[in-house]
């Protein structure tokens, strides 16, 4: 049987994910380090504003991520413009999960 086929088959539409906005980084499992160098190179290029959005077990990554580049990189340039946190439901009726998320948006000020 085919991978997007289900037990009585009829094929299973994988659904459509929202493109990603260029001034967004989503933090997933690499290390902390390539995404305040991401974070780095998006500034330098000479934007103002930057969202770093996460959820469930990568929250605490994207908090390091954003204290790593504030200190380090920036030093008193990079200001916190908001914070966002919220939950999504995640799965079907009988196996539905709720998972944390948070966006975290970046200004430049310097």
């Amino acid at each position: 049987m085919a991978q997007d086929e289900s037990s009585s088959g009829a094929k299973v539409q994988p659904r459509a994910r929202e493109p990603i906005p260029p001034d967004t980084i989503l933090i997933g499992k690499k290390p902390i380090m390539a995404y305040a160098t991401a974070v780095m190179m998006h500034f330098q290029s000479g934007a103002k504003t930057l969202t770093v959005k996460a959820r469930g077990r990568t929250i605490s990554t994207a908090v390091d991520v954003v204290e790593v580049t504030r200190r380090r990189f920036f030093a008193g340039k990079l200001a916190i413009k908001e914070i966002s946190i919220g939950t999504q439901v995640l799965g079907e009726a009988g196996d539905s999960r709720n998972v944390s998320t948070i966006e975290i948006k970046l200004e430049k000020t310097g």
